[in-house]
């Protein structure tokens, strides 16, 4: 109780200060409208809604004209907005942003911070942006992702099982696969493991995961292989250090069946829900899925990938990105101060407590700045949080493979199509990816910063 009221008054203290500021900031600004693009699921959408209540509360003359789109269709409306010449002052974003800047629709970040002390790029982790070239940026990631191991806390006690947190004692692979053989069940009750275990019919999954490079390339960098190849000129998922990964993945489906096919999986509800409901006892895939988790009120909790040598992962996330388009840039950092700001308002605390995690160095330097996102009393946060998504991944970052390799949309498209018939067993890993190479190596310009990825 104690923590907490220190935690209470710290917070107080803080937002009481920060507000007397913004009304200074505030009384420079003239009246206007900006319009605000996003997405984000019901709960994302809630809290930003509130949020920017608040923010008209503290900017009387700023009107923001929130538009909330889904995000399979945010790009084409986007796209859309700028071709009718519709107003846009900033939005969020995904990997297109870099192909925006090189067009020269968006602001350099570091131009923006040049003489606003609260953008310095020093304040940021340095992994976290999203450049376009070595001297322009969209900025660093509006708020921090990063892969996730969770589980079903009552299946691990019921079976005996202490899940590691920290990188020193993480799980190798095989000791991930004979841990989700022994998890996994079929309706008579039979593991994976048992000679006479019938995987046509499976009531409980030793884990499920997201079939996608957020849930992989972690994988592959810790087993030495990369995205793109060493030079960064050719497709690298081809290469057999990554091609290994990948088919470690396709064989927790066909061959061990401890997670479910791609069929299953369509019947199968998501991650959260998988985990609360026990239909799987693991899940790997990112720490957006804690909030849902969270408010699912179940038994859960976190540990560390299971990777036990060169334990190697990063931090992801989309950023906010201001459109040259702007009539109203001081109105418009405003909002963006704001939204990035993990003390701003009570809604966006909360976000930064549960579903996003900072960007900003202070936040993980401070301890008492890390207590206040990352505290374990939190809901969102179990225990064993701090050492197993903010220790282990601060300790062992690269760049995430989406913020640092050129074309990477339309070159994973073209990877997740190929790797269906890995996963779905029509095809080898190695096979898949060396097929798929002859169309991929034609989009690939190497990276942003310049390293493997």
């Amino acid at each position: 109780m104690l923590k907490k009221r220190t935690l209470s008054g710290l917070l107080c203290g803080m937002l009481f200060a920060g507000m007397s500021v913004l009304s200074a900031q505030a009384e420079e600004i003239e009246e206007c409208t900006i319009t605000f693009a996003y997405w984000g699921s019901g709960a994302e959408q809630a809290a930003i809604e509130a949020s920017l209540e608040t923010f008209q509360e503290a900017y009387p003359q700023i009107t923001v004209n929130a538009m909330h789109i889904p995000e399979e269709d945010f790009l084409v409306k986007i796209n859309s907005m700028i071709a009718a010449g519709e107003p846009l002052d900033i939005s969020y974003s995904a990997s297109w942003k870099c192909q925006f800047g090189e067009e020269g629709l968006i602001y350099n970040f570091y131009d923006l911070a040049k003489d606003d002390p609260d953008l310095n790029p020093d304040n940021y982790l340095d992994t976290c942006w999203w450049m376009w070239s070595e001297t322009e940026s969209a900025g660093p990631i509006m708020a921090n992702v990063t892969p996730s191991l969770m589980y079903n806390a009552d299946i691990i006690s019921e079976a005996g099982i202490e899940v590691p947190t920290s990188t020193e004692d993480a799980w190798s692979w095989d000791e991930f696969v004979e841990i989700a053989q022994q998890l996994t069940l079929d309706a008579e009750g039979r593991n994976a493991a048992d000679p006479d275990f019938d995987s046509n019919n499976i009531v409980q999954y030793g884990v499920m995961f997201a079939p996608s490079w957020n849930t992989y390339m972690p994988f592959v960098y810790s087993n030495g292989g990369g995205y793109l190849s060493e030079d960064g000129t050719e497709f690298g998922l081809s290469e057999d250090a990554a091609a290994e990964v990948l088919q470690n993945f396709a064989d927790l489906i066909n061959v061990y069946h401890v997670a479910p096919t791609s069929i299953a999986s369509n019947s199968m509800p998501a991650a959260a829900s998988a985990i609360a409901s026990g239909q799987a006892a693991f899940y790997l895939d990112g720490s957006w899925n804690h909030l849902d988790l969270a408010e699912a009120e179940c038994s859960w909790g976190v540990g560390a990938l299971p990777i036990s040598e060169n334990y190697t992962t990063y931090l992801d996330g989309g950023s906010l990105i201001i459109y040259k388009s702007t009539e109203h840039l001081d109105a418009t950092l405003a909002l963006y101060k704001w939204i990035t700001d993990p003390e701003s308002s009570d809604e966006i605390t909360e976000m930064f407590r549960t579903i996003w995690m900072p960007v900003q160095k202070e936040y993980y330097e401070n301890e008492d700045k890390l207590e206040f996102w990352a505290s374990e009393e939190f809901p969102a946060r179990p225990q064993g949080f701090q050492e197993a998504c903010v220790d282990a991944t601060l300790e062992n970052l690269t760049v995430a493979t989406e913020i640092n390799v050129k074309n990477f949309n339309e070159i994973d498209t073209l990877v997740s199509a190929a790797l269906d018939e890995v996963f779905s067993g029509s095809k080898p890993a190695k096979d898949a990816m060396e097929q798929v190479k002859a169309s991929v190596d034609p989009l690939v310009e190497g990276t942003y910063n310049g390293e493997r990825s």
